[in-house]
């Protein structure tokens, strides 16, 4: 079953207590999302197979409708991404804080996977 960025994007809402969408727009969100399939192709670039788009080039830029082009068993590490990038944005003097666990967690299951 392929999930849709909207369904990554309501979750991590859950996550950063904005369901309202307040503290973050969902273009913000989008963004971040784009910003972590781009990351995830780069550090895993065989992600790429079956995602349609070759081994290299530019990734699109994916709107909320869109099916996440990754593997369905990552799929939740692009929240994972967006949650501490978001936090990162709300936080970014701190050290040894939650999004930079976060990161480090995304990072590790990413190289796992």
């Amino acid at each position: 079953m392929s999930h849709t960025f909207q369904e990554i994007i309501d979750d991590v809402r859950v996550t950063l207590n904005d369901a309202s969408g307040v503290r973050y727009t969902d273009s913000q969100l989008m963004g971040y999302c784009n910003d972590g399939v781009s990351e995830m192709f780069r550090m895993r670039p065989d992600f790429r197979l079956g995602s349609g788009l070759g081994w290299g080039g530019d990734d699109p830029d994916y709107v909320v409708t869109d099916p996440i082009p990754l593997p369905h068993n990552v799929q939740k590490l692009l929240a994972y991404y967006v949650v501490f990038t978001a936090e990162l944005r709300d936080d970014e003097y701190s050290e040894g804080t939650r999004a930079a666990n976060l990161r480090s967690l995304w990072q590790r299951e990413l190289i796992q996977k």
